[in-house]
């Protein structure tokens, strides 16, 4: 099979990506399937409402992927390179769970969300549930480094959601005082530590040496943050259709974010940011934002982001599934393309 392209313009070009792995997503999402069959009548439904494969299964391929970079994938690991897989993804579907209940979303993607639907209690005990799942998952793979991981990324996880619960509990002037590292420590623990996980847990599950997995670890680090950041930034690019919620949604919730914090220290905007935020008029904030440099400068930190993922690939095998790993850190950021 022909390398791919290290540059994906289209959307679409993420299926070639995909494809590569197509068999392996199969039994993540049977695995899935079989876990939403649940004999408890209260249980089920909800377990149905949000583990259909509706996404694109990023994080579980991204673990696939390196289950096979060098063809290193043997018949013996297979397992539990899926079981991997399938925790990655259930650790994700259980913190969107409770990100929402946090939040008090009630909707994601322009669908109701578990919360809005069965309402806090329930919501918050089908999350704990799905940690429950991941944890078994995870240990399912034999691997105490995997264990220790997992562990950790938990730990990392709730972190991020205390920073940002934290940080929306600061206030009206939050704009003012929330400091690039502050954010990059948020986002480095909600979103990124997933991808961390699916890159360097699977990396240690299939062999690979000390200095590749390192690399994993670099290349998912930068893989998520820049995912965030370019969610972010479509928040105020994107169209309140192709968000499924308000533009703007992170300002009206309290979050700040990359873009508000480069136009703050940048002084992108002018008077016209402490005007826009001292009137807490926050269709004037989006205006501002939308109209100023911001928006340039976060695209340029995030690509400088896929530029430390790309490099990082340079220790692991070469062949059809690095370059894949490679085009994936391009797509992050040209999503909504």
């Amino acid at each position: 099979m022909s390398a791919l392209p290290s540059v994906l313009p289209s959307p679409d070009a993420i299926q070639a990506i995909l494809a590569l792995v197509r068999p392996g997503l199969g039994r993540v999402e049977a695995s899935l399937a079989h876990l939403a069959e649940s004999d408890d009548p209260i249980l089920a439904p909800m377990l149905s409402t949000v583990l259909p494969g509706s996404g694109k299964r990023l994080r579980p391929a991204l673990a696939l992927l390196v289950g096979s970079l060098g063809g290193r994938v043997a018949e013996s690991s297979a397992d539990a390179v899926n079981h991997m897989a399938v925790g990655v993804e259930l650790l994700h579907t259980a913190s969107l769970v409770h990100d929402d209940i946090v939040d008090e979303s009630d909707t994601r993607h322009g669908a109701a969300t578990l919360y809005a639907r069965v309402g806090n209690a329930l919501a918050v005990l089908v999350g704990d549930f799905l940690f429950s799942q991941a944890a078994q998952e995870c240990v399912a793979t034999g691997n105490l480094d995997v264990v220790r991981l997992f562990a950790q990324t938990l730990g990392a996880m709730a972190q991020g959601q205390i920073d940002d619960a934290n940080g929306q509990l600061g206030g009206r002037h939050l704009w003012e005082t929330l400091s690039r590292e502050q954010y990059f420590r948020t986002i480095g623990g909600k979103t990124a530590s997933l991808f961390v996980l699916a890159c360097q847990g699977t990396g240690l599950l299939v062999g690979l040496s000390a200095a590749q997995v390192d690399a994993l670890r670099v290349y998912g680090q930068n893989l998520g943050l820049a995912f965030q950041v370019f969610d972010d930034i479509l928040d105020f690019t994107s169209t309140a259709e192709q968000l499924g919620k308000p533009v703007g949604s992170d300002l009206r919730q309290g979050t700040i974010t990359l873009p508000v914090i480069l136009m703050r220290d940048q002084q992108l905007a002018d008077g016209r940011f402490r005007a826009a935020f001292e009137a807490e008029d926050v269709d004037l904030q989006v205006q501002v934002i939308q109209e100023s440099g911001a928006i340039a400068a976060a695209r340029a930190e995030a690509d400088n982001l896929v530029a430390g993922a790309r490099a990082a690939l340079a220790a692991l095998p070469s062949g059809v599934e690095r370059d894949a790993l490679d085009s994936l850190a391009s797509y992050v950021t040209r999503r909504g393309h």
